[in-house]
């Protein structure tokens, strides 16, 4: 068990740790008890996960790591008498991984910007792709998904995309959609009038959006508008992220 190539651990009825492998060294402080291990208000959904029970069984927790006070880790658990053989594997990686989608994204937002000035005879039709590249949708888990959105946020921009994310939204039952608008240079008032339409019908779907990235100049506009957003504001997505697997895991519990 020592050379596993994921963390591993033996523990006990108690949660005490009687075997482990040198990877869980690597990643882990390792202490005397597994839950040691637990971020303090993920015990509870600890103890409950660790439960004595025939067969295998998986959940995920919020866990310390050396790298990271609030690292996301699956648990492959087997009980066998009284001692649990545990597999933990990191899921901080999806967030590189959606972070990683979002820049594909803009590059080749910024390559097919390249090609409208280099072609003005397709100006329109470049035009209209841009904009619909410019608001795609992101599923982060079965419940959650990411819109980025890119360059100026205008009524066209809105227009040209809110079928088809209210479509997929609706047809994909999600929960909760974080709009983040890191990539955006500009509001204008017809962006931003659409863009409380869109906000709206996604609340009467029973969706809950969040905004992340809003700059200074954006806010200007959407404290300028008739109708105030009643939606959480978050700094980035890494936080919102965070901040959505710390909701989730509060009402897993």
């Amino acid at each position: 068990m020592k050379y596993l190539p994921q963390p591993y651990f033996l523990i006990d009825r108690n949660y005490e740790i009687h075997s482990f492998s040198n990877r869980s060294e690597i990643i882990f402080d390792v202490g005397k008890n597994f839950l040691q291990l637990v971020d303090w208000e993920s015990t509870e959904k600890a103890k409950k996960l660790l439960e004595f029970h025939e067969g295998l069984a998986e959940g995920e927790l919020i866990m310390k790591t050396r790298e990271s006070p609030y690292a996301l880790i699956d648990l492959s658990m087997n009980w066998e008498e009284e001692m649990c053989h545990i597999i933990c594997t990191e899921k901080d990686h999806r967030l590189s991984e959606l972070e990683n989608i979002v820049e594909s994204h803009r590059i080749r937002l910024a390559e097919t910007d390249l090609e409208l000035l280099e072609k003005k005879d397709q100006v329109e039709e470049k035009l209209l792709e841009i904009k619909k590249l410019s608001c795609p949708f992101i599923k982060l888990t079965k419940r959650a998904a990411l819109i980025p959105m890119f360059g100026s946020l205008d009524g066209d921009l809105i227009r040209l995309n809110e079928e088809k994310l209210l479509r997929t939204a609706q047809k994909g039952d999600y929960e909760e959609i974080l709009f983040d608008f890191n990539g955006v240079d500009e509001f204008k008032i017809d962006g931003v009038e659409a863009l409380v339409s869109l906000v709206k019908e996604l609340q009467i779907m029973g969706i809950k959006p969040s905004m992340i990235g809003i700059k200074p100049n954006h806010a200007f506009y959407l404290n300028n508008t008739n109708t105030r957003l009643d939606v959480p504001f978050l700094n980035s997505l890494s936080k919102a992220f965070k901040k959505w697997i710390k909701r989730r895991e509060h009402f897993d519990v």
